[in-house]
């Protein structure tokens, strides 16, 4: 009965902490680096974005229309 107790305690904690806001699980973004700024492509849907170097956007730029 603890082990139950402790495993559903175990996956509510992991919701909790996994949860991304903006949604990117299903993008991957590769970037173009420029001069300034790199230019960030999502291989999943096509979005396209700029954004500084290193950093992937946080956000899911899919078009849902």
């Amino acid at each position: 009965m603890i082990f139950a107790g402790v495993f559903v305690v175990a996956v509510i904690l992991l919701l909790v902490f996994n949860y991304r806001h903006g949604d990117t699980r299903k993008c991957r973004w590769r970037e173009r680096r420029g001069a300034g700024e790199s230019s960030w492509t999502c291989v999943q849907c096509g979005a396209t974005t700029t954004g500084p170097r290193g950093q992937t956007p946080d956000i899911c730029l899919r078009q849902t229309s």
